[in-house]
């Protein structure tokens, strides 16, 4: 989930997680039946996104194992009005590893839409 383990992956924080996660079993379930049809998230009604009107921005950590960096792509190509960054030497929770940043970019963001 993380670039830097040392620093990002405590036992603390995966205990949390693994926590939270077992709170709500069906997730689980849900994530483990559409994993093998990434990279494109299934969730998401891909011909309904070209349709979103809503100011879009699109976060991604360069080196994310959860969610391909093609999936930002395909969305930030079919999003008329969206915005895409790539943060270098980050993993899936960009909003953990690289908080400055990614609160940057998001007031940013906010603040001029």
């Amino acid at each position: 989930m993380v670039y830097d383990k040392a620093r990002f992956a405590t036992p603390e924080l995966c205990r949390l997680r693994s926590e939270a996660a077992l709170q709500r079993p069906e997730h689980l379930r849900n994530i483990a039946a559409v994993a093998p049809k990434a990279p494109i998230p299934i969730w998401l009604d891909l011909n309904r996104v070209s349709g979103i009107t809503a100011p879009t921005l699109l976060i991604h950590g360069r080196d994310d194992r959860v969610v391909s960096f093609e999936s930002t792509l395909f969305l930030a190509a079919n999003i008329p009005d969206s915005r895409a960054h790539l943060i270098n030497r980050c993993g899936h929770w960009a909003q953990l590893e690289h908080a400055d940043e990614f609160n940057r970019l998001v007031v940013d963001f906010v603040t001029h839409h």
